[in-house]
């Protein structure tokens, strides 16, 4: 079975199973997956799934580094792993520390140490901010921060149109070239919004995109099949994801505000919420805030999917490459 395939399945389950569609549960399953953020989202599902009071885990290697060691009857918790099957990871009680290990590491110190690297604070948002409005580009997405509107509106997402000659996208190839092509969607955020709210904003509106709430745009063809959802759903996902995204970044979210009423009013969720979609669009902005090796220009949605901005890039890298060979 693939990965795609087993996503689909577990989609099915929380879809399906009527326990894991309980609004306390859904609120439980986002907080469990906010703590584990050495986990992609959809990884952190699968652990609450299988072991729903783990506290923390790594796969015996990672453990290595702490000098523990797994326990022999340990209980393995399978996760997915990109280009393979699975892999597997422990829970910290199922490990232990050997008697000649040179240094013991507590349980606390170990987490604490882990998740420093993912807190965001201070002039740090600044920079995850300016990260995460250049990598968009890569899905071609253009970004205006000085959307004049209401305090109660913090950022919306829009198809740009062909004949706008304001916006344009500046995508860096390689060392020696920027691309300079016009966008298929625009971002603008509030003007008077900080940072984090700037973020939070760009969340929710990104997961919108990853969702597939919006059509594909002109020239992608079938990137995506356009999910047409009831208003509530489309807004309880992409607020769903920018809950997670913004638990995992250390910043505060109008989402509390918006799920937390919610489930407090509803004993289900809606049974159209895909915890999958959800999941794939918060590692995607993760991704973008985190993962710089990981974001090239290649795994946006603009080389996949637009033939004219691919062409463009092969026929760029192919004259700079014989602009090399003739020097």
């Amino acid at each position: 079975m693939t990965i795609e395939e087993t996503k689909s399945k577990l989609d099915i389950l929380f879809s399906e199973v009527k326990a894991y569609r309980k609004s306390k549960h859904f609120a439980e399953l986002l907080g469990f997956c906010a703590k584990f953020k050495t986990l992609a989202p959809y990884n952190a599902m699968l652990v609450h799934l299988q072991r729903p009071h783990a506290r923390f885990v790594l796969t015996p290697s990672e453990w290595k580094k702490y000098n523990r060691k797994v326990r022999a009857h340990a209980r393995p918790l399978i996760i997915l792993v990109p280009f393979g099957p699975v892999d597997f990871v422990f829970e910290i009680q199922d490990t232990y520390t050997p008697r000649q290990a040179p240094y013991e590491y507590g349980e606390t110190e170990i987490i604490d140490e882990v998740e420093k690297p993912f807190r965001v604070s201070g002039t740090g948002n600044s920079s995850m901010l300016n990260r995460l409005v250049y990598f968009m580009q890569y899905h071609g997405i253009a970004y205006n921060p000085n959307w004049e509107v209401g305090s109660d509106c913090g950022a919306q997402i829009e198809d740009i149109a062909e004949s706008d000659e304001y916006r344009q996208l500046n995508i860096h190839i390689n060392k020696n070239i920027d691309v300079v092509y016009r966008p298929k969607f625009l971002v603008s955020t509030n003007k008077n919004a900080d940072d984090c709210e700037k973020i939070a904003s760009i969340a929710h509106e990104l997961g919108h995109l990853f969702c597939y709430h919006l059509p594909c745009p002109k020239g992608w063809g079938n990137a995506w099949e356009h999910r047409n959802l009831d208003e509530n759903v489309r807004e309880f996902e992409a607020e769903a994801v920018a809950r997670m995204v913004c638990d995992r970044l250390g910043i505060g979210t109008h989402s509390e505000r918006y799920l937390a009423p919610y489930l407090f009013r509803h004993n289900e969720i809606p049974r159209e919420v895909s915890v999958e979609n959800i999941c794939f669009a918060a590692n995607k902005i993760l991704t973008m805030c985190f993962d710089v090796q990981k974001m090239t220009y290649r795994n946006g949605l603009l080389y996949k999917n637009d033939e004219k901005f691919k062409e463009l890039v092969k026929r760029i890298n192919s004259a700079n490459k014989q602009n090399n060979e003739n020097e």
